[in-house]
């Protein structure tokens, strides 16, 4: 990438990312898996877009935390996920509802159905999750 493309608009230029050229990987520890794609590296690390999807249904254990992403997206596509935020009333989203979610907003899952797929944006890319109840 020419330093000109980047000056002339400050950043990398414009990529078509085929996220479904990518597998799907278990996310450790949660009822979730996840591929991420191709953002990151097209962003040079500035965003990400990752599709979860569950690979179960039903009740989650709660564990609130709050991610240190200057911006955090979840975009439910299928099905519906419940979610806790900063210790209130718990939210229910379901296909095409969203939350926007700031820096240190503590915040957890509660639950899930067998058929949820979600988008989540992050930026930047890497990102630290800072558990609060364990």
């Amino acid at each position: 990438m020419s330093d000109a493309k980047l000056a002339a608009g400050g950043h990398p230029p414009a990529a078509i990312l085929h996220g479904s050229d990518t597998g799907f990987s278990e996310v450790p520890g949660t009822r979730f898996e996840m591929r991420e794609n191709g953002l990151q590296s097209a962003s040079g690390g500035a965003y990400t877009a990752r599709i979860f999807r569950a690979t179960s249904g039903g009740a989650v254990a709660p564990a609130m935390h709050w991610h240190d992403a200057a911006f955090q997206y979840v975009h439910v596509l299928k099905g519906e996920i419940e979610f806790q935020l900063d210790g209130g009333a718990r939210r229910t989203l379901r296909a095409g509802d969203a939350i926007w979610q700031p820096k240190g907003c503590l915040h957890c899952v509660t639950y899930v159905s067998a058929d949820l797929e979600l988008l989540e944006i992050f930026s930047p890319a890497e990102i630290a999750t800072i558990r609060v109840n364990e």
